[in-house]
């Protein structure tokens, strides 16, 4: 275990338990204040982040000797089964903040690692969790003990020997509950608690909802007439009452039903009567109306005749029609065409001839169309000739700026090759001049740190000189009042002398000459002072002699490192400074060439570049200009044989399509009219022989007579549906007439009948709406019937589970009918508790020498207290038993060190079988006297003999004789110490 920064504790401190481990027992010793119990402390803290001595209290874990700077920190290493551990946690603390003033705080910090193999075959450590929080989590799985257990069974603190002992019930049970986790079984006893309120007051609603519902069945009942009595309503009563009524209100309804349908069928009989000779009287109106039109009609049915007589002859009037309009449109084209005809067109040609002169104008013009072509490109060909010859020369240029670039660019790099060649001669010292000077610079760091030390350790030598003679006088004194005090032994047994007692020296009862007595006698106090201040010099001068041979080692490496003085370093490292400087600048330039001469390389490949493309380029133009000349030339030959006397081939063109057009259009405009004239002769021709076969006298009378479809179709439709619309009221009025032969011409009075209909359907509304409330009520009251029983049926099995609950619940809380008052959690508790006293007693019999042995007592406790968990002591000088308080010092200190021993095993056993093999006991046994003190240690011996490592916390002069002093802890005046020292084993 390392402690840092920790209690008393500044500087890191091992403590090596297992060097210890052969002794089997041992002892922590040290002066009162020391720290001693502060190891305990710092082994509970690093497995659960707390102090057991701080418990309630500010806890101030870090050392009031530590520094802003200094750490605070506890390692421990552990181990469980056969897994190795390692914690190391810190606690939160203030320090100063590094900047401005006040305080910060370091926040609290926790790591547990595992030690495991690793693939070389050595070992490693790897972290297993990290935080207090889940440290925390994971020391509890690791260990298998809580905090509270831990206390318990391993680290047995001070002034907790005898609070389980003499404990009361109730603070016996809370010890007990943390070690082994019974809060389950109390937890247990509140939800069963729960459970029985919760049964209560489900049997309160349950007698509310059925007094609710025999209060609803009663109000029905009465409301309802079936139930008139002030006493206890009888469900099968004014059940059966009910029905009677439901069957009476139906019966009701049955009547009114029939006579509703009688009074409705009369209704009906007289409201068809009435529409029958309303329909009668609405058919001879109709029919009167019919005749009247008919006579209007008359006109329309001649005209109807004349045009179905000449529809036959509707084809050829058309045809002729058509025949004449087509004359008309086709002579008024061929009139067209001659007012638009182009000059140079002879219009009095016949049709054939002006088709001619149209196809020899067509085969011209696709002739001259490719020098049309040609006349346009050549305006485009000369405009790239005019460009490819600028460009040609503006490329030559080109070419005589780039080849002058290039030479110049070859002279200046042949020229910056030679500066590079002596740059790099220069540059060549740069790393061996920077080199120096680096060393130069810690040479004179290292002289002016031993110039430094060379003052301190002449103040050190002089330190060193004046704690030498402190000693020697400190020295000096303590012996002069030593060989004082041996010489003056003699007279202090001569003051004890008395007569008749022997003398301590030679046993005589007579003192003839007694040694004188010492004015000046050297006490014991004076001669603990004198060795203190003996010690205070001592160490004064150890500690004198390590600051100087410290500064004397600082000195000597300090020179060794600077391997000359001050003076001679500066000088060198200023020429050295020169050297690198010198260096540098010629590097920086060095560079520079060789950038610049890489950038020219580039610049004559790009200048290459385009020499080479510009080349290209002028080739490329020159066979363009070659191609455009001779194509110009054939163009402007082709050109000016299409154009003849016109102005441009285009104008030429546009002349003979307009002459080709004017010949087309008048051919196809006369001969289209000649074609008219033919038709319509013939058409003329079969209207006259088809007009002298029809009635008609003329073509004309025909032509009058016509109608169009549409309105032959209408004309004929509205006389065919006057027709159809006579008919039908004929046959309609004649229906009528013959159904009501026998009845009278006045209407039927529907008045009376309709009241009569009216007044049955009201009753038997009131007989249906009176059977639907009585079917209602019947309804509900069946539903409160089977509610009421079915309520009075699992009312009575909740009643017979809530008494079966309220009993189990009461018993588990140590109420009647339980006798004994033992809750379930004391109960288990008390078995716990058995075990342990019947495994403390095993030890308290030894250590008593078989006079006390602890009982478990589950008596009663007064006024109803808590009872189950109770300890008496039996004496068996006495043969009675007694309370716990009534032992001694001593004797409480053995049976609460038996008692936590026995605890220890019961709870190491409930946790999983966990085996931990050291315990630590801190004081108690300065309270026993010799003989029973030497029982306590054969116990403690038992205990080592079982493979246990205890470590024992005492002041006992006793106990540091007969054990070894393992660890010691010394107090000084800049924080404790702590020294391991290895026992030899004592088995």
């Amino acid at each position: 275990m390392q402690i840092e920064g920790f209690g008393p504790f500044r500087e890191r401190q091992d403590v090596d338990l297992d060097a210890l481990a052969p002794s089997g027992v041992f002892v922590i010793a040290g002066r009162t204040g020391a720290g001693k119990s502060s190891i305990l402390d710092a082994v509970c803290f690093a497995l659960y982040g707390t102090v057991p001595r701080y418990d309630g209290v500010d806890r101030r874990l870090r050392s009031d000797y530590c520094g802003p700077d200094d750490p605070t920190q506890v390692t421990l290493e552990f181990s469980t089964g056969s897994d190795r551990w390692r914690i190391s946690r810190s606690p939160d603390y203030e320090r100063p903040k590094r900047r401005g003033t006040g305080m910060t705080i370091v926040a609290a910090d926790a790591l547990l690692e595992r030690l495991e193999p690793d693939a070389d075959g050595g070992e490693h450590w790897v972290g297993y969790a990290a935080g207090p929080r889940d440290v925390g989590h994971a020391i509890d799985e690791v260990v298998g003990l809580s905090h509270q257990q831990f206390l318990q069974v391993i680290l047995l603190a001070q002034n907790r020997f005898s609070q389980f002992l003499l404990a009361g019930n109730v603070d016996r049970q809370r010890v007990l509950r943390t070690l082994f986790g019974t809060q389950i079984y109390e937890d247990y006893e509140k939800r069963l608690d729960e459970r029985r309120r919760e049964s209560e007051r489900e049997q309160e609603r349950d007698a509310g909802h059925l007094q609710r519902l025999q209060s609803d069945a009663e109000a029905l009942a009465r409301e309802a007439g079936w139930h008139v009595s002030d006493e206890t309503i009888d469900l099968e009563r004014v059940a059966a009452r009910a029905g009677y009524d439901l069957q009476t209100r139906a019966d009701a309804v049955e009547r009114a039903d029939a006579a509703l349908a009688a009074a409705e069928a009369a209704h009906t009989r007289v409201r068809q009567l009435r529409e029958q000779q309303q329909q009668r009287n609405v058919a001879r109106e109709r029919m009167a109306a019919i005749e009247t039109e008919s006579a209007s009609l008359a006109p329309d049915r001649a005209t109807l005749e004349r045009a179905r007589a000449a529809e036959p002859l509707r084809a050829v009037i058309e045809e002729a029609g058509r025949a004449h309009a087509d004359v008309e449109a086709t002579g008024a084209i061929e009139a067209a065409a001659l007012a638009d005809a182009a000059a140079g067109v002879d219009t009095a040609l016949p049709v054939d001839e002006l088709f001619a002169v149209a196809q020899a104008l067509t085969g011209d013009i696709a002739r001259w169309q490719d020098a049309e072509n040609a006349e346009r490109q050549l305006a485009t060909d000369r405009a790239d000739l005019t460009r490819a010859t600028a460009q040609a020369e503006a490329v030559r240029a080109v070419l005589a700026v780039t080849r002058d670039a290039l030479t110049r660019a070859e002279h200046e790099r042949g020229r910056l090759g030679d500066e590079i060649e002596k740059l790099s001669v220069a540059a060549a010292g740069l790393e061996a001049a920077r080199a120096d000077s680096e060393d130069l610079a810690v040479r004179l760091v290292a002289a002016r740190e031993a110039e430094a030390a060379a003052v301190e350790l002449a103040a050190a030598s002089a330190d060193r000189l004046e704690a030498s003679r402190a000693v020697e006088e400190a020295v000096a004194a303590w012996g002069q009042l030593m060989r004082r005090r041996l010489a003056g032994f003699a007279a202090e047994l001569a003051d004890g002398l008395t007569d008749d007692d022997p003398c301590p020296v030679c046993g005589s009862l007579d003192h003839p000459e007694p040694a004188p007595s010492n004015h000046d006698p050297v006490t014991d106090a004076v001669l603990a002072a004198a060795e203190e201040d003996r010690d205070r010099a001592l160490a004064a001068d150890r500690e004198s002699a390590a600051r100087h041979t410290a500064v004397t080692a600082r000195v000597d490496a300090a020179r060794a490192r600077a391997r000359g003085s001050v003076e001679d370093l500066h000088v060198r490292q200023r020429e050295s400074q020169s050297r690198l400087e010198l260096a540098e600048r010629a590097t920086e330039a060095l560079d520079r060439a060789r950038s610049l001469r890489g950038e020219l390389e580039a610049r004559e490949h790009d200048l290459r570049a385009e020499l080479d493309a510009a080349a290209a380029r002028l080739a490329e133009l020159d066979t363009a200009r070659t191609v455009l000349d001779g194509r110009i030339t054939e163009a402007e030959e082709a050109v000016a044989t299409a154009r003849g006397a016109f102005p441009s081939v285009h104008a030429r063109i546009a002349d003979a399509e307009a002459r080709r057009r004017t010949a087309q259009r008048l051919a196809e405009a006369r001969r289209a009219h000649e074609l008219a004239l033919e038709r319509e002769h013939d058409a003329d021709r079969k209207l006259a022989a088809d007009v002298s076969v029809s009635s008609f006298p003329d073509a004309p009378s025909a032509c009058a007579a016509l109608l169009t479809p549409i309105q032959l179709e209408d004309l004929s439709s509205r006389l065919s549906d006057h027709d159809a619309a006579k008919r039908i009221a004929k046959e309609r009025l004649l229906e009528l007439e013959l159904q009501l032969a026998d009845a009278p011409e006045d209407l039927a009075d529907t008045d009376a009948s309709l009241r009569d209909a009216t007044l049955a359907r009201e009753r038997w509304q009131h007989a249906v709406a009176e059977l639907a409330a009585v079917r209602e009520r019947v309804t509900r009251f069946g539903d409160l019937r089977l509610a009421i029983e079915t309520q009075g049926r699992e009312g009575e099995q909740r009643r017979e589970q809530h008494q079966i609950l309220v009993r189990l619940a009461d018993t588990l809380a140590g109420r009647a009918p339980n006798t004994m008052r033992m809750t379930l959690e004391t109960f288990v508790l008390a078995a716990e508790l058995e075990e342990i006293v019947a495994a403390a007693n095993l030890r308290l019999a030894d250590m008593s020498d078989g006079r006390y042995r602890l009982e478990h007592t589950d008596a009663l406790a007064r006024r109803g207290a808590a009872s189950g968990l109770g300890l008496h002591v039996h004496d068996a000088y006495t043969g009675r038993t007694r309370p716990p308080q009534s032992l001694s010092g001593g004797e409480t200190f053995l049976a609460s060190l038996a008692l936590a021993l026995g605890l220890a095993e019961v709870v190491t056993s409930r946790a999983g079988g966990i085996r931990l093999d050291t315990l630590f006991i801190d004081e108690g046994f300065g309270s026993l006297d010799a003989e029973t003190l030497e029982l306590a240690l054969r116990t403690l011996d038992d205990l080592r003999s079982g493979g246990r490592t205890i470590g024992v916390i005492s002041h006992v002069e006793a106990m540091k004789e007969q054990l070894p002093i393992g660890i010691l802890v010394e107090a000084t005046p800049y924080g404790s110490s702590v020294t391991t020292e290895a026992a030899p084993s004592l088995l």
